[in-house]
């Protein structure tokens, strides 16, 4: 074993300069989504077997599956990696990727997001760690160092960078969910025009054109490159997630429900995390606007079901749970709830999250199911304000905040439910499922001209009858 340099100055434990290369191949293939990603790794690792990077690879794409049985191979790979460090004389740039991998196995996010951070102050072309800090800032809820740690490092890359394109729509993202729409959205759209295929780079449009109420807008952005991003992974169905959105607020709900049936559950049972939010998240909100959706949590139970023991995202728990809680399973609901509630009495960043609003919105949406309004409202109104911790994006969370709104006015709170509307209101300016339910609010407190208005606001934002 030598050291070799890939074309970005990063230095490798490997037995040929060729496996430098092929992991920087790795490396780019995972910023874009490519369905070969996994390929490029597992075939590098069978070349090059006491390549640190390629082990570590292994362990760190194992983590991201976001599942128990993932997370206990990558806990094993943690442990070989440690004594191949040792046995091959890794560099300490590898080193620290190896204490990152162990650090995250032990669920400790802080110290794993830190441990990138130092390597990209050393080695600031280190595209892999600089991706995986942005997951991990993404998934503990901080928008913030998200965009910042993005800032650290761009005007080191030169935009002749083949992944220079990336590096703009992950700043983008963190700009977005920072409330900087106008800068998010220039710097998206300028790395979608380097990369239409770039996925993170299209959706980090798509949530700007969300969060700016721009729906039909949104339509065109995402259908129009549709033919480039729809060849990534199953990345892909967030992007018609993204879609079902759009057309959710404008009353198409035929074509929501052909875009589930025919794209966002299309591969369900490949059991990837990002899609059972995606099918979760969206089928409760199509019944909060009052769409008949037949069967179609059934479909989703299977997968749920073999996730009620996992203890790696709470946001990715709470949807497994809706799926359980809305499909009727008690057992696995109950068995769920009490993983969790044991999940928050231990150390770790997610296990914290738990205690402080994850435990609190699992009870609750069980509740909730169960038309035990007050007391989903009673428990979950005060984490309002906390529940960004579980991570995921504005746009991702904010089914919580209608669940919250639902159940409150479910529960005749009426005066609460009204304050309650007319905050979302106020930064919802054209959801026509907002306007209609304060409608009907105002009504019940017999402001009858004022509850004219909100209905009228509503009718005027749909478009499909």
């Amino acid at each position: 074993m030598a050291q070799f340099e890939n074309a970005d100055g990063l230095k490798f434990t490997a037995s040929s300069a060729e496996s430098a290369s092929q992991f920087s191949d790795f490396t780019s293939s995972y910023m874009g989504f490519r369905r070969n990603t996994g390929e490029i790794v597992k075939n590098l690792a069978e070349a090059d077997p006491d390549m640190p990077m390629a082990l570590c690879a292994r362990g760190y794409l194992a983590k991201l599956f976001g599942s128990t049985n993932q997370s206990a191979r990558a806990k094993v790979i943690s442990g070989d990696l440690e004594n191949l460090v040792r046995k091959v004389g890794a560099n300490e740039r590898e080193k620290q990727h190896a204490a990152a991998l162990a650090a995250w196995c032990d669920g400790d996010l802080e110290k794993t997001t830190e441990l990138w951070e130092g390597i990209l102050l050393d080695d600031p072309m280190d595209g892999l760690a600089l991706r995986l800090s942005h997951f991990t800032h993404f998934y503990s809820g901080d928008p913030r160092r998200m965009r910042d740690s993005i800032a650290r490092i761009l005007p080191l890359w030169s935009p002749n960078h083949r992944d220079y394109g990336f590096l703009l729509g992950m700043y983008a993202f963190g700009l977005e969910e920072s409330g900087e729409y106008a800068k998010a959205e220039h710097y998206g759209r300028e790395a979608v025009a380097r990369n239409p295929a770039d996925a993170w780079s299209v959706h980090s449009v798509a949530h700007v054109l969300e969060m700016t109420e721009r729906m039909e807008e949104g339509i065109a952005w995402v259908n129009g490159l549709e033919q480039d991003w729809s060849t990534v992974n199953n990345f892909r169905f967030h992007l018609y997630w993204h879609r079902c959105l759009y057309h959710l607020e404008r009353g198409e709900f035929d074509v929501v429900l052909e875009l589930y049936d025919q794209q966002i559950v299309s591969d369900i049972k490949s059991d990837f995390y990002l899609d059972i939010c995606n099918a979760s998240s969206l089928l409760w909100r199509l019944e909060m606007f009052g769409v008949d959706i037949g069967d179609r949590w059934s479909k989703l139970v299977e997968v749920a079901r073999k996730h009620v023991e996992d203890t790696d995202l709470i946001f990715v728990s709470l949807h497994y749970l809706m799926a359980l809680v809305a499909a009727g399973d008690k057992d696995a609901a109950d068995r769920m709830i009490a993983n969790i509630q044991q999940w928050s009495t231990l150390n770790g960043t997610q296990a914290q999250i738990c205690a402080e609003s994850g435990l609190a919105l699992a009870k609750g949406l069980k509740l909730a199911r169960e038309g035990n309004y007050k007391e989903a409202a009673r428990l979950m109104e005060p984490v309002r304000y906390t529940l960004d911790r579980i991570g995921g994006s504005r746009a991702q969370r904010d089914v919580f905040h209608m669940i919250l709104l639902d159940v409150t006015k479910a529960s005749q709170d009426i005066l609460k439910a009204r304050a309650l509307f007319a905050e979302r209101l106020a930064y919802k300016v054209h959801s026509s499922w907002s306007w209609k339910n304060y409608g009907e609010i105002l009504h019940n407190l017999g402001r009858d001209e004022e509850a004219i208005e909100a209905r009228s606001r509503a009718a005027s934002l749909i478009v499909a009858g």
